[in-house]
């Protein structure tokens, strides 16, 4: 027990709280870290009553669970269930696994196998018999946190560049050379991938590489965090004569080649482009590179910033990295479909309905 971690104490005393808030139950710890077997132990025994029904927890505990984590670990468990069965003890022997956050995949897998689990969100799954209990909530904010950083910074354009790419087996290198990343950055979003199941692999050691092979889950979690998240700074400006956005598009593509500055035309008016939904469009968003050229450019449109009435939207960049370039059709450079995609789900209006026929059209396929 003095050797017990505190964190884990601390994952034990939730669960006990969440299992004597039950009706009609009770729980206590029976025993710490036990030695199942030749090779078997598990972190802690705890014995309940859920609805007069007599269940034993065989509990491992865990920082966080994703899918490909859980596999092992469910084999593992199941051979000291067993040991523990021929023990002698009546009561129903439940696997369980506490853990401060769980990922949906991992979740689901624990559902289908019938294994107990419960996360400092106040998830709670009790597959008894005769005692069943499910409550689903969402993960913690610190579980959420690190189950979306695959969705930010470095490995957001990383994984831009997978999903654009689902259909080619990619190592590290290819992907750091592809999208601009560090190969660490790189080797960790293909290794996160890889651990919520979302990848083929093949290969081992440098040669090894992954292919998206779960576009449709990915881009759930990814529409999940988008919508959750603040949208991004617009800086909006009025440009004399730009009532039409798609003139007004071959206008700016004009001004940031004068200004040799890199941008790339979002939202409303790309999303026409790629899946064409709207009868008119009057306002243009777009990244810029920032800095003197992004200066330079708005001074060759003749840009004017203003609080209402703007045709022009400037979505805030902080490098010619988060410019990214899809396609260059009639003259203009378009962000890429996906990317388009995020920007509408943050944007206002029609936006959201704008993004679900562009997903519609060319990213469920």
């Amino acid at each position: 027990m003095a050797e017990f971690e505190n964190s884990q104490r601390e994952l034990l005393d939730a669960l006990l709280e969440a299992l004597l808030a039950l009706p009609q139950s009770h729980a206590q710890i029976e025993r710490y870290e036990v030695e199942i077997g030749p090779r078997g132990r598990a972190d802690a025994l705890i014995g309940a009553y859920i609805g007069r029904q007599p269940l034993l927890l065989l509990v491992e505990i865990k920082a966080q669970l994703f899918p490909r984590d859980v596999r092992e670990a469910i084999w593992q468990l199941r051979n000291n269930q067993a040991h523990l069965s021929n023990s002698g003890d009546d009561r129903e022997i439940i696997p369980f696994f506490v853990a401060r956050a769980i990922s949906p995949g991992a979740r689901e897998i624990f559902r289908e196998e019938r294994v107990g689990y419960y996360d400092l969100g106040g998830s709670l799954y009790i597959p008894g018999k005769k005692a069943f209990i499910f409550l689903d909530k969402p993960a913690p904010k610190k579980g959420t946190k690190k189950f979306d950083s695959i969705f930010q910074g470095q490995k957001a354009r990383a994984l831009h560049e997978i999903y654009e790419r689902r259909q080619d087996w990619l190592g590290v290198k290819d992907l750091a050379d592809a999208s601009g990343v560090s190969p660490a950055t790189a080797s960790e979003t293909l290794t996160e991938l890889e651990r919520r199941e979302w990848v083929d692999v093949q290969g081992a050691g440098p040669s090894k590489q992954r292919r998206l092979r779960a576009a449709r889950p990915l881009l759930e979690a990814w529409t999940s965090y988008a919508s959750d998240q603040k949208a991004p700074t617009v800086r909006r400006y009025y440009v004399p004569k730009g009532s039409d956005a798609l003139a007004l598009a071959l206008r700016l593509d004009q001004a940031c080649d004068e200004a040799k500055a890199a941008y790339a035309v979002t939202g409303e008016v790309a999303a026409q482009i790629y899946a064409p939904y709207l009868s008119s469009i009057s306002q243009l968003r777009c990244r810029i590179e920032p800095g003197q050229k992004l200066i330079e450019a708005l001074l060759n449109l003749d840009a004017r910033p203003v609080a209402e009435g703007w045709n022009l939207g400037i979505i805030e960049a902080k490098s010619r990295r988060d410019v990214a370039v899809g396609q260059r059709i009639d003259g203009v450079c378009y962000a890429p479909p996906l990317q388009v995609y995020l920007d509408l789900l943050q944007a206002s209006g029609r936006s959201r309905e704008l993004a679900m026929h562009l997903r519609s059209e060319c990213l469920d396929k």
